[in-house]
């Protein structure tokens, strides 16, 4: 795997925008075959690190590529015609200027491209007013955390019926500021709708769980029937989380997809460690650890198994043997949004299961299936499982 030159030094960036280019190109495929007309709306356009005049490492450059493609593939694929609009905010006037050069030189004729100068927090109502009753993707990727992505701040947009949004929650800023007096108090509780009580005797991975969902819990509130994930983004080349992509949706299949796109990304974002660990060794010592791979390989191995092992628990504590399970849409996005499990963990399980007979599946027979043992609503029927 070869990391794109303009994103060396922000690994972390590149794992973030490929899992938006991916998602956002199923997203789309999938909305545009019962809607006329598309939004994305991008918060934080920026651009930021990136001197191009193509924007190509940047969210607004990824974002119309992506409504380009997805233009000709609706047509080709649905036979129908859809409309993108595009709306981009920015507040730093250097960055507004770059912004502006760039929208200035967009002409699509399926694609309207638009830009607005100032905290978008200022324009809530002019952008509630701008998305109209149209699908509306939000893609909210803001350099800090306070009061910029709480529940009571987005409060007017997570309101809108036809509308999800990707959320960068700024975990490593937020979770050091939390332990600051003077962010401890209001800040905190704007971010998770509630005083945040952090005891002392936390490990890291408790205090790092307990406080997304917290703030999940909080985003829910504002966000009526919805639901939500959350993608753990890692400083490169460390086991430590530097952000989370938090996704809303309120539809289940949206669940699914977004969670095997992050799979993807789980798997990128292990490479991207190896690599940047390796570089990191050879600027400092000038020599390639000769069993490097085979020692990233192993621990990956070793990662994914532990995930098998807790998909295997989690599938014998919802499975019963009296009352059978039907895993549908419905059910499979319960899966998914309340374990840190990825699609692939449950699948691999529930073929483990199978193969050692203490499954079965009652409508059908699923030993032949290799991957997708779990079929949730393929063909147009979900089937129902039980604990033999």
């Amino acid at each position: 795997m070869q990391i794109p030159t303009e994103y060396h030094g922000r690994e972390q960036a590149y794992i973030k925008h490929t899992i938006l280019r991916t998602y956002l190109t199923r997203l789309f495929m999938i909305i545009g075959n019962g809607e006329t007309v598309i939004n994305y709306i991008d918060c934080f356009a920026g651009p930021w690190q990136d001197e191009s005049d193509e924007l190509r490492s940047t969210s607004i450059g990824i974002s119309i590529e992506e409504m380009e493609k997805c233009v000709k593939g609706i047509r080709k694929i649905h036979g129908r015609s859809v409309k993108f609009r595009a709306l981009y905010i920015e507040k730093d006037p250097k960055a507004y200027q770059r912004l502006q050069a760039y929208v200035q030189k967009q002409h699509h004729s399926s694609i309207t491209v638009e830009r607005m100068e100032g905290d978008y927090r200022e324009h809530i109502s002019d952008v509630v007013t701008w998305c109209g009753p149209h699908f509306s993707f939000f893609f909210i990727d803001p350099k800090g955390w306070k009061n910029v992505i709480g529940g009571a701040t987005l409060k007017p947009l997570l309101a809108l019926k036809k509308a999800e949004f990707l959320i960068n929650f700024m975990y490593d800023f937020m979770n050091r500021a939390a332990s600051i007096d003077k962010h401890a108090g209001e800040d905190m509780e704007e971010l998770v709708g509630e005083p945040l009580v952090l005891r002392q005797d936390l490990s890291p991975k408790q205090r790092q769980d307990l406080i997304i969902s917290k703030y999940r819990e909080n985003i829910k509130r504002y966000y009526q029937g919805g639901r939500t994930v959350y993608i753990p983004i890692e400083r490169p080349g460390q086991d430590k989380v530097l952000y989370f992509l938090v996704y809303l949706t309120r539809h289940p299949l949206g669940i699914a997809v977004i969670k095997e796109e992050a799979e993807k990304g789980l798997v990128l974002q292990e490479r991207v460690k190896f690599e940047t660990r390796l570089q990191n060794q050879i600027n400092k010592n000038n020599t390639m650890d000769l069993f490097a791979e085979s020692n990233y390989e192993q621990e990956n191995i070793e990662t994914r198994m532990d995930d098998q092992g807790n998909a295997t628990q989690f599938l014998l504590s919802v499975l019963s043997s009296k009352n059978p399970l039907l895993i549908d849409n419905e059910c499979w996005a319960d899966f998914l949004e309340n374990t840190d499990l990825y699609p692939g963990d449950l699948q691999k399980a529930m073929k483990g299961l199978l193969q050692e007979g203490l499954v079965e599946n009652l409508d059908a027979d699923a030993s032949r299936r290799r991957t997708r043992i779990i079929q949730p609503n393929w063909p147009n029927k979900s089937e129902k499982w039980r604990l033999v």
